[in-house]
């Protein structure tokens, strides 16, 4: 008698570029571990590292995709990870975090295309909504688009960092969500910390229940799930083409007030900036997050290893002026250990 095969849910975790994915998928990792689920993680970046796999449990079985978007380029290779990932580690659950760029309707493709070689479904659609970005958001119609489709495109929306929001802020920003998503469940939380009871939510998959392609294209293409008709109306052009990634290493140690500044600075097109850096006047290496002007800082215990980087992510920015920058901040260092 053959043994019977528990299908493995998928979830999708979608969001523009800070938005506040990571500390969504920690949060979700967290609800796994206590509720005895082994969980799998495929994490994807637009640049050549990624910084996020060394906040996780070493024992989570993880994959990384770099320096590309497994919505376009590298959406076939996401249906060959997942289906190893569920062969080779047998998972209760694949947590997918994408790039901010991605559309998530080509994810769900490559869901679907892996789910005809093996025994998965996709489960849920989370996509995450940063409350300020929202309102500050002032890039081009293709950046807008990228954000609309992922909430379009949600059967679960997470309206992140209420807390920096008036409350008349609020109200607009649920408005502006129901207006493209009216379907989806809509939780508010802050710094990603969804209650316990919505990620038990998440976790608590059925079989019986699982999303089909045209269920999430139907949000995308006003209602006639003809995926293929939406991606045309791009002109076989991605709407993510016009984002950029710079990663630069680090020298030497910075200034922390310097640095901080310098982020603060940062032209309004640099979206979001992400590394690992070590100050000079700090006793501690420091993991950051940067997105619309707020920084976060997280202590880095000295057992890891990996070497500073920094990522710059946005629209059309200047190279050289992001790397001129930092070139300054290290010179400054450098004159004053002189």
């Amino acid at each position: 008698m053959e043994e019977q095969i528990t299908p493995v849910p998928v979830v999708v975790l979608a969001g523009f570029l800070g938005s506040g994915k990571t500390s969504l998928l920690t949060r979700l990792l967290d609800g796994c571990r206590e509720a005895g689920i082994k969980p799998a993680v495929v994490l994807n970046e637009l640049g050549d590292l990624h910084l996020e796999g060394a906040r996780f449990d070493s024992g989570v079985p993880l994959k990384e995709m770099l320096n590309g978007c497994i919505c376009c380029t590298m959406k076939g290779d996401l249906a060959g990870e997942l289906v190893l990932l569920a062969r080779r580690e047998r998972p209760g659950v694949i947590l997918i975090e994408a790039t901010g760029a991605a559309n998530p309707l080509e994810l769900v493709e490559g869901v679907m295309d892996a789910a005809l070689h093996e025994s998965l479904y996709l489960s849920a659609v989370v996509t995450v909504v940063d409350g300020p970005g929202v309102l500050r958001l002032k890039g081009s119609r293709r950046t807008m688009k990228l954000m609309e489709d992922g909430i379009r495109c949600a059967t679960k929306l997470v309206l992140n960092k209420a807390d920096l929001l008036h409350p008349e802020e609020l109200v607009e920003v649920q408005q502006r969500i129901r207006e493209l998503n009216s379907h989806a469940s809509l939780v508010t939380v802050r710094h990603g910390r969804a209650e316990a009871e919505w990620i038990e939510g998440v976790l608590s998959a059925d079989p019986g229940a699982a999303l089909r392609p045209e269920e999430v294209a139907a949000r995308t293409d006003g209602g006639t799930g003809d995926a293929s008709a939406a991606r045309k109306e791009e002109s076989h052009a991605h709407a993510h083409e016009h984002l950029m990634a710079v990663t630069y290493y680090p020298q030497r140690p910075y200034d922390s007030m310097d640095f901080e500044s310098m982020l603060q600075t940062l032209p309004d097109n640099v979206y979001r900036a992400k590394g690992i850096v070590t100050f000079a006047d700090t006793a501690s290496r420091y993991h950051f997050q940067f997105a619309y002007r707020e920084t976060d800082f997280i202590p880095l215990s000295p057992a890891e290893s990996m070497r500073d980087a920094i990522v710059f992510i946005g629209e059309h920015f200047s190279r050289g002026e992001v790397l001129e920058r930092l070139a300054v901040l290290e010179a400054g260092h450098t004159d004053q250990a002189e």
